[in-house]
């Protein structure tokens, strides 16, 4: 064999005896991904002829990193269906679909500056889609499919969310007659169920409550859908005014649409509701005054109590002090020796101007005659 043929064959040989040991071993690692994580959770509900559409915002980057701000969401719409649900199933089938999805689906919203600040509730993002199915909804209904995508600060955006679909179908009437009874402890809503349309269906409820007349909320006031076309709502405050609407809804095949909203009732309850009677008065004199005791009253409301004094058992009683909400006792310390006088006691709450209760029972006692009036502070003011 020629030298330098030979020369090459051991120059070739050793070359490949270094290759083995060049660079780091093991398996060569995935590119960094940039930009935030994909909407979670996604959300749709028919309400009226609108959709509302809600997500999960993703908490960190894809690289596991923290979470650039949020510059835009971006919601797409296909306006067909049969891209998700049980019947799209293994990594083959979701990939085809969302394949499909990108290439026909349009981008029918993109929030950003102040639409976007006010569809964040938390990590919770918001969207009213408001007439995806133009013209009258077809009785046997529209399938339509949403996606969104996140995108940060530095234009990074998050992959494509996981496909939802929905049937939007003819929505059912709203109530009628929304009304309110106000008590001391409650707000009672009814209204009139809708006219019938010749279906079987079942008819439930939901209530909503806004501070605005135009933002009526998206939770309704129902932990679910009620059976009977009324609520009862405790959670309220004397002197704040609140916006209800009820709707109508219908639930199918484990999923539920919702009627447009009933006329909007605009309720202000005001605080006309007296505090209980003082109970258990009893009057002593002690040490050169007399002194009153009672029950304290239980109301969450309860501003104090006002004193009367009368040296007649049936008339002409007058305040004398106060005492707080904290307190069960009086002291009259200018009461005159020799003279018998006769007490009762009301609650008052905290209204403006407040309510008094009913006067409690009537009770009296003397000083000694003789005996000097304790010192002591003038009478408190009511």
């Amino acid at each position: 064999m020629p030298p330098a043929r030979t020369y090459g064959l051991a120059l070739a040989a050793f070359c490949l005896l270094l290759i083995p040991g060049c660079g780091k071993k093991g398996p060569p690692l995935p590119p960094l991904r940039h930009g935030p994580e994909r909407v979670t959770a996604l959300v749709c509900v028919q309400q009226g002829k609108q959709i509302l559409l809600t997500g999960l915002l993703p908490d960190k980057s894809q690289d596991g990193g923290p979470l650039v701000p949020l510059r835009e969401i971006r919601i797409f719409r296909l306006d067909r269906g049969g891209l998700s649900g049980p019947g799209i199933t293994g990594r083959t089938g979701q990939r085809s679909a969302m394949r499909q999805f990108t290439r026909d689906s349009r981008n029918v919203a993109t929030l950003t500056g102040e639409a976007l600040a006010k569809s964040m509730i938390g990590r919770r993002v918001v969207f009213v889609d408001p007439d995806p199915v133009p013209g009258a909804v077809p009785e046997s209904g529209q399938e339509l499919t949403y996606a969104m995508t996140v995108v940060d600060s530095n234009r990074h955006s998050s992959p494509l969310s996981m496909l939802v679909s929905i049937r939007v179908v003819p929505p059912p009437l709203p109530p009628s007659s929304l009304r309110s009874e106000i008590s001391e402890k409650k707000i009672r809503l009814s209204w009139e169920a809708p006219a019938s349309e010749g279906k079987s269906q079942t008819l439930l409820y939901n209530l909503y409550r806004g501070e605005k007349p135009e933002e009526i909320p998206e939770k309704p006031r129902n932990e679910k859908p009620l059976q009977q076309p009324f609520f009862e709502d405790e959670d309220f405050s004397f002197g704040k005014t609140y916006y209800y609407a009820a709707r109508t809804v219908i639930e199918e095949r484990g999923s539920h649409r919702e009627s447009e909203n009933s006329a909007v009732l605009e309720v202000s309850p005001t605080d006309v509701y007296p505090p209980s009677v003082p109970t258990g008065l009893a009057v002593s004199a002690e040490n050169g005054v007399i002194k009153l005791y009672w029950f304290p009253n239980s109301e969450s409301d309860l501003g104090g109590y006002r004193i009367y004094r009368s040296e007649k058992e049936d008339e002409g009683f007058e305040v004398i002090g106060t005492a707080n909400a904290s307190e069960s006792t009086f002291v009259d310390r200018t009461a005159k020796p020799g003279v018998k006088y006769y007490y009762l006691i009301t609650a008052v709450d905290q209204a403006a101007p407040a309510n008094e209760s009913a006067r409690s029972e009537v009770h009296g006692d003397r000083l000694p005659p003789g005996q000097p009036p304790a010192p002591g502070n003038p009478p408190r003011k009511p």
